[in-house]
């Protein structure tokens, strides 16, 4: 009789805890995150799923939180921040009625449709962040690939000479073509440093190459057109069909045209920051430690004079 009475017991209990009252979430994001921009007070960083329809949100007071996506100066040195009402950052963990729409979250009227069924919120707890910036000048090469003497500091190799740095300038050898565009993409990685395209088989290859097809005349003075831009001067090869004129060595390629200056570095430098919180205390948070995920960000344009 005891027996029975203990099995109808722990049967209760088991149903209670089944019932809805207690959960625990196995957190499985994508942690790919998007961002909120168009509030007038705090950025909204966030990450959804379906099946079941829940949202990870982290809100960021503007603008005292901006260097989390763009600080440079302190590039892969961790932030720490701390949730709470002192810092006015908030952590949220929320369940939805239904799918959630592609940036519903940043409608600034909500979407009726859309219900929020549980919402919880932590009262403290840490942000870590890490930025990084792969490729600062965004010529598809990473800096690591641009300290050309290996001596770990990319401030001091710059080939071209032209007072900017290898890793900030997006035409490496002066050649105004682009040193993204130096480059066939084989291998189909974006990157000129692999596999780089070398089309007179000297020494360097294209993109650190002022005379690609090594005809005697410098690249950026193969410009009929003088509006330098080498890449859109074409003449007809030997076949008859129309090639660069500063890849194609022959004869009737050879003329240098009068010098038109060279073309203004500009580039869109992207930063990547990466959300982890620790001690949030959601106990329906299977997690002491969350991985939030990454952002994105792309910085306005940064522009050099070349003379």
């Amino acid at each position: 009789m005891t027996r029975r009475f203990f099995a109808l017991i722990l049967l209760v209990f088991l149903s209670t805890c089944d019932d809805g009252d207690i959960i625990n979430v196995q957190l499985e994001f994508d942690e790919e995150l998007d961002r909120c921009d168009n509030f007038e007070n705090f950025y909204l960083l966030f990450d959804t799923r379906n099946d079941p329809n829940e949202a990870l949100i982290l809100s960021l007071p503007k603008p005292t939180y901006d260097y989390l996506f763009t600080d440079e100066t302190a590039e892969n040195e961790p932030h720490m921040v701390q949730i709470g009402s002192g810092t006015g950052i908030r952590f949220n963990y929320r369940t939805y009625s239904n799918v959630i729409g592609n940036n519903v979250l940043c409608d600034e009227l909500s979407d009726a449709s859309l219900v929020v069924i549980d919402d919880y919120e932590t009262d403290g707890g840490n942000v870590n962040v890490t930025v990084t910036i792969v490729d600062d000048d965004n010529d598809g090469i990473p800096t690591e690939d641009e300290d050309l003497d290996g001596d770990g500091d990319p401030n001091n190799d710059d080939f071209d000479g032209d007072g900017i740095p290898n890793y900030l300038d997006e035409d490496d050898d002066n050649d105004n073509v682009k040193t993204i565009n130096e480059d066939d993409n084989d291998d189909g990685d974006n990157n000129p440093f692999t596999n780089p395209r070398n089309t007179d088989g000297e020494d360097e290859p294209d993109y650190l190459d002022n005379d690609d097809d090594n005809d005697g005349v410098l690249t950026r003075l193969e410009d009929p057109t003088e509006d330098k831009n080498p890449l859109n001067d074409f003449v007809p090869n030997e076949e008859g069909i129309n090639v660069v004129r500063f890849l194609y060595n022959h004869p009737t390629a050879m003329e240098a045209f009068p010098e038109s200056g060279f073309i203004n570095n500009t580039y869109t430098r992207t930063t990547t920051s990466f959300f982890i919180l620790e001690d949030i205390g959601l106990d329906i948070i299977n997690a002491t430690i969350i991985n939030l995920g990454s952002f994105v960000s792309p910085i306005e344009n940064v522009t050099t004079e070349n003379d």
